[in-house]
């Protein structure tokens, strides 16, 4: 069993596997008043060096089926080795660990390097949504949102 801290949170140290090894920085406790979950974020690093980050954020609510449970990014110079992958692969400990038993990844539907992530994931394609106008995401400059479905009991 791993620790857990006075807001519910796990200390995760043996999240090592294969080329990468990612590192706690930070979580994050829920703010209600923000419609915002719970989240950890860690930084992606092979052997010691930073190469992107993920975060996972706890939980379902209604504003996670735009921005999803899953958000993950690897440095320029470091995509196409399979360090997201293998790094989704292993947080997934950490949201079984929190009792979820299904994630929702959401990717812009022009990034096919994410949509490969989630499809060697083995996560589900739900369906391609057009963002509403008064989201983050469009105001950012995003337009239409893969939502996927990975189911973290299979495999």
């Amino acid at each position: 069993a791993y620790p857990v801290d006075d807001q519910g949170f796990h200390s995760f140290i043996e999240l090592e596997q294969g080329d990468i090894n990612p590192l706690k920085v930070a979580h994050k406790p829920a703010e209600p008043e923000r419609n915002w979950v719970p989240s950890y974020h860690f930084e992606i690093r092979q052997d010691t060096t930073p190469v992107g980050k993920i975060d996972l954020r706890l939980g379902y609510t209604d504003g996670l089926y735009y921005g999803g449970n899953l958000g993950y990014e690897i440095n320029e110079e470091h995509r196409g080795k399979g360090y997201a992958v293998e790094a989704c692969r292993l947080i997934k400990k950490v949201a079984l660990r929190h009792g979820m038993q299904k994630v929702l990844i959401t990717t812009d539907y022009q990034n096919q390097a994410s949509r490969r992530v989630c499809e060697k994931l083995g996560a589900k394609l739900l369906r391609i949504i057009a963002l509403p106008e008064e989201h983050d995401l469009y105001k950012d400059g995003g337009r239409f949102e893969c939502i996927y479905l990975w189911d973290l009991e299979e495999e």
